[in-house]
């Protein structure tokens, strides 16, 4: 198993260690970093606050595919291998050579109004949530940390800012993994793993996605499996034509957009200047430009998670809702659709979970 948090955030440097910044005003820059995690003992994993530990890998530019192959040939030369190329060799090198099924990665573009603390617990929260159990096929989680704020609704135009901004990292992040896929299985025919990359992206979140889809220079090639919009703060009409998320069916085999029609945490977006409604709440505006392989699924009648936050805003079901983490693990899975037996179809392409 491995943990890797992809950041834009200021690096500082405390007592000759390299530390992500963390005083709540950071601003998106235009490079980032990669940090390797470690979950803390079991005893922590019980406590209600419990924190990933992380280490900044030494930074490298350009990202050297060359050396990630002759490493994965000759682990003897790991050692030269930085940032970016480490973490593809240790992620590559685990998944071929990792005996049972369970080697997936999960990419996660967390929302707003969270602060690097706040990141540290939500990563520990994903891996006991889609890593630790049994029945999931998680068993690698990328973590994008971009600089949001812990202000629920004062800083939430600049968190919108830092969204759109982290976008244009994300999209040089894209064809990074792309030139590293066709320098590995092109030109030099490594074995291919099989293994599967998924992407979840909550609230704000699905800003930085469809912003990341926006700068993306290349073409866009179908390498992730499943896509997870879960409880979307971003205009509905997103999937209408010319609008980001249609360019999802060439990144994805599937899409799944989770909505909830009392998500009052995303009554803060009446705050911004568009006052549009917001996918997560109401759906796309229209199935009618939606691709054969994107389905709503409504998850209002679920029983309400046990944490108060979740009791006043019905925003954090994937974490909190046993119902929804159950169906989302089944995505995860790579279950047919027609073998969900916990969601009850409404019309075509929408779902209802129910109690």
């Amino acid at each position: 198993m491995s943990i890797y948090i992809i950041s834009n955030r200021e690096v500082i440097t405390e007592n000759d260690t390299e530390r992500f910044k963390i005083k709540g005003k950071e601003k998106a820059l235009p490079t980032f970093r990669v940090a390797k995690c470690n979950i803390p003992s079991d005893d922590c994993l019980t406590q209600k606050n419990c924190k990933a530990e992380y280490e900044i890998l030494e930074d490298e530019f350009p990202t050297n595919y060359i050396d990630v192959i002759d490493s994965i040939k000759n682990p003897e030369k790991v050692s030269k291998l930085k940032g970016t190329s480490y973490m593809f060799y240790d992620l590559y090198s685990q998944m071929i050579t990792e005996k049972s099924k369970k080697t997936d990665v999960l990419v996660f573009i967390h929302g707003f109004a969270n602060s690097f603390d706040d990141n540290l617990e939500h990563i520990v929260t994903l891996y006991k949530t889609f890593i630790q159990k049994q029945d999931s096929n998680i068993k690698h989680l990328l973590y994008i940390s971009w600089p949001t704020r812990n202000h629920k609704i004062l800083t939430y135009w600049n968190d919108q800012k830092d969204a759109w901004d982290t976008g244009r990292f994300l999209g040089r992040l894209y064809e990074k993994l792309l030139d590293f896929f066709v320098e590995m299985f092109k030109k030099h025919s490594m074995l291919n793993c099989e293994s599967k990359i998924h992407l979840a992206a909550h609230s704000m979140g699905n800003q930085v996605l469809a912003s990341m889809l926006q700068n993306i220079n290349k073409k866009i090639y179908p390498f992730i499996s499943e896509i997870l919009l879960l409880h979307s703060d971003i205009e509905n009409n997103v999937f209408e034509e010319g609008e980001p998320f249609t360019k999802l069916e060439m990144l994805a085999e599937r899409t799944h957009v989770y909505t909830h029609k009392s998500d009052d945490a995303l009554f803060i977006s009446r705050f911004t200047k568009n006052f549009n409604k917001r996918l997560g709440k109401y759906g796309p505006k229209s199935i009618k430009n939606l691709n054969d392989e994107t389905y709503i699924v409504d998850v209002t009648k679920l029983k309400t998670g046990e944490s108060l936050r979740e009791k006043l805003f019905d925003h954090w079901g994937y974490i909190e809702s046993e119902k929804e983490i159950s169906d989302i693990i089944d995505v995860l899975n790579g279950l047919d659709i027609e073998r969900f037996k916990k969601r009850k179809i409404v019309r075509e392409k929408l779902y209802k979970l129910e109690e």
